[in-house]
């Protein structure tokens, strides 16, 4: 499973890079049947206009993948309001004790565990 996935992820990371790989393993065929400029030796194009086609084609693709998303809202849950009453009485708080660090610390020596050892 875990196999699975990484090889999708990795498919999915070198997606650009495909037209750019087919380019290269295809080299001779593109350069001489799909190049356009084959009548303009000069700009030694050697099928790079093939290349920018490509990839030009495949983010258009990957542009029309990423289109609108259309979604639906169906609404699962209504409540009525109703009206509350709240009180506008206000109670008096009672005063609490604070505490501080110096009536929470305790100490307690023990000096008599800390002896050496008696040989």
């Amino acid at each position: 499973m875990k196999q699975t996935l990484l090889i999708i992820a990795i498919v999915i990371c070198l997606k650009p890079i495909f037209p750019f790989m087919e380019y290269v393993v295809n080299y001779d065929y593109i350069s001489k049947v799909l190049c356009i400029n084959q009548d303009k030796p000069e700009l030694e194009c050697n099928g790079k206009c093939a290349l920018m086609k490509s990839i030009e084609k495949s983010t258009q693709e990957e542009h029309n993948e990423q289109g609108v998303v259309k979604s639906e809202f169906q609404l699962l849950f209504h409540q009525n309001n109703q009206d509350v009453f709240v009180s506008t009485q206000i109670s008096p708080q009672k005063k609490s004790k604070i505490l501080s660090a110096e009536s929470n610390y305790h100490f307690k020596s023990v000096f008599s565990l800390l002896r050496p050892p008696i040989s």
